[in-house]
């Protein structure tokens, strides 16, 4: 069954590098995060569910491909790309 969300809601873009990175808008993820969504622009990127994550461990987000979470706010995401600047849009959603 789906249940309508109802905010808040922020979002952002972020440049992924070679150094992992949490995947949140601002200081701190959404407190009140239900849905998180990642579209790498311009280059592929990869994520796991701590900065540990690597290209080599992680698992592939393609370049324009947008990828939900459910996710609520204790749940870190960390993207990292494999090579270069990757310019990510980023929600996340209460």
């Amino acid at each position: 069954m789906f249940l309508p969300l109802n905010g808040p809601a922020v979002y952002n873009n972020m440049n992924v590098t070679t150094t992992a990175v949490e995947v949140k808008v601002g200081a701190s993820p959404l407190e009140e995060r239900k849905i998180l969504t990642v579209q790498p622009i311009d280059g592929d990127i990869y994520f796991g569910y701590d900065s540990s994550v690597t290209a080599s461990t992680g698992t592939k987000i393609f370049q324009g491909q947008f990828f939900p979470f459910e996710a609520e706010a204790s749940l870190s995401i960390y993207v990292i790309a494999g090579s270069g600047t990757v310019d990510t849009r980023i929600t996340e959603v209460g």
